[in-house]
């Protein structure tokens, strides 16, 4: 036989010298493996999915419909690293330990697995548990157990807890928006009623100050662009709540402020060529007297009036979210009891666990020859061999029962 080569009559000839104790021994290792897999319990596997989530915007509503790419959860808006999206979000909700133990608890899995404590019940529990994001953004939760049934509970348990804990994550973020536009709106109130006072002391002291139509139109226009302008820098103050320094929706509104303040002097100034005030071709600067010192009182209360306006409905937009108790997730396939079991796959084992003990046998038998081969042709080798395996057996026996004494004595 040349080196390398696989010396084929040999392995035939050392089968069939050793073929009765091969056939015997695969016959009663197939004997224990069917025994042992009859005595295995089947498992069922229940699967759910959940639609991706949709994106909305956000609570600042067409005020601040320019706001992108921020993943939604359940209606409400969560900051999100550039590869994430809010199915991912799902996923790690629902292997989440809140969600896990809520499961574990409801269906007392802790006594199912016999664990000691709840960590271990958490593990076991998450080890039967599959969360798998599609490329289209679908979830899909499977969940295996003994009881078809309680396969398909548990499964349905993991959406629940998932939704209940949407509508708090937007329910806590709703209060927290809400709070924060009373303390804006109790101000633009107070500032509301300040620049009404002043216009009305001014007029009762001046007596009959009245300006053109052409100027109340131009004073509408920027008091609506002022207004506008303190709505945007609220809004750049809860985006930077939420989101780090240089965000793309940070920087963009940072621009849209920066516009719009241009906007603001170009009118007050006179400024041309920017069509910002269209047919009004009369600046502020140009309004003598006390015609400007009215048209500029004038104007305050028309920012008071449009940022109050702005504000009452954002805050209305954030007690409904608050209040909202609707389903923040759309199931697309309810769990159900499986019909057929998906484990274990009893004949696959059965023909691994065959094929593997042919082929220890067969290393048995050359193992075998091999050794009765050294023990004739050089005595003084095999005689070494079995010294150095009995001294091997002893330190092992010596091992062993070092450890029942240590055993024993802790008992």
């Amino acid at each position: 036989m040349e080196p390398g080569r696989l010396d084929v009559y040999g392995l035939y000839l050392l089968i069939a010298r050793w073929r009765r104790f091969i056939f015997r021994t695969v016959l009663v290792v197939c004997v224990v493996a069917v025994l042992v897999l009859l005595l295995l319990p089947n498992w069922y596997t229940a699967t759910t999915s959940i639609l991706p989530p949709e994106r909305e915007s956000s609570f600042m509503g067409l005020a601040s419909s320019l706001i992108q790419g921020i993943g939604s959860l359940g209606g409400q808006e969560m900051v999100l690293p550039t590869f994430a999206t809010p199915s991912h979000v799902y996923a790690s909700i629902l292997k989440s330990r809140t969600v896990v133990e809520s499961v574990v608890t409801k269906h007392d899995l802790k006594k199912r697995y016999r664990s000691r404590t709840m960590d271990d019940a958490v593990k076991e529990c998450l080890s039967h548990t599959r969360v798998r994001v599609g490329p289209e953004g679908f979830v899909t939760l499977s969940f295996e157990d003994t009881d078809r049934q309680r396969a398909a509970d548990v499964a349905n348990t993991y959406v629940e807890a998932l939704n209940r804990i949407n509508r708090e994550v937007s329910s806590a973020r709703a209060r927290s928006n809400r709070l924060f536009l009373e303390e804006r709106l109790a101000t633009a109130s107070r500032a509301l009623a300040g620049a009404e006072d002043t216009l009305r002391g001014f007029q009762e002291k001046n007596r009959a100050i009245s300006i053109n139509e052409q100027m109340k139109a131009q004073i509408q226009n920027v008091a609506e662009l002022e207004g506008r302008l303190a709505m945007a820098e609220i809004e750049l103050g809860l985006l930077q709540r939420t989101m780090t320094p240089g965000h793309p929706e940070i920087v963009r509104k940072q621009m849209e402020i920066s516009e719009t303040k241009r906007r603001i002097g170009a009118m007050n100034d006179g400024e041309r060529g920017s069509g910002d005030y269209g047919t009004l071709s009369v600046p502020f600067a140009r309004v003598p007297g006390l015609a400007l010192e009215y048209g500029r009182l004038l104007r305050e209360v028309k920012i008071q009036e449009t940022l109050f306006g702005l504000l009452t409905e954002q805050h209305e937009h954030a007690k409904i979210q608050e209040a909202r108790d609707t389903p923040t997730i759309q199931i697309l396939d309810v769990a159900k009891p499986p019909e057929k079991k998906s484990g274990p796959k009893r004949l696959i084992i059965l023909v691994i666990t065959a094929g593997l003990s042919i082929i220890l046998s067969i290393l048995y038998a050359s193992l075998a020859e091999h050794l009765e081969r050294l023990k004739q042709t050089r005595p003084q080798d095999w005689e070494s061999l079995r010294n150095s395996t009995v001294e091997v057996r002893a330190d092992l026996s010596g091992a062993v029962g070092g450890v029942r004494k240590a055993f024993h004595r802790r008992r």
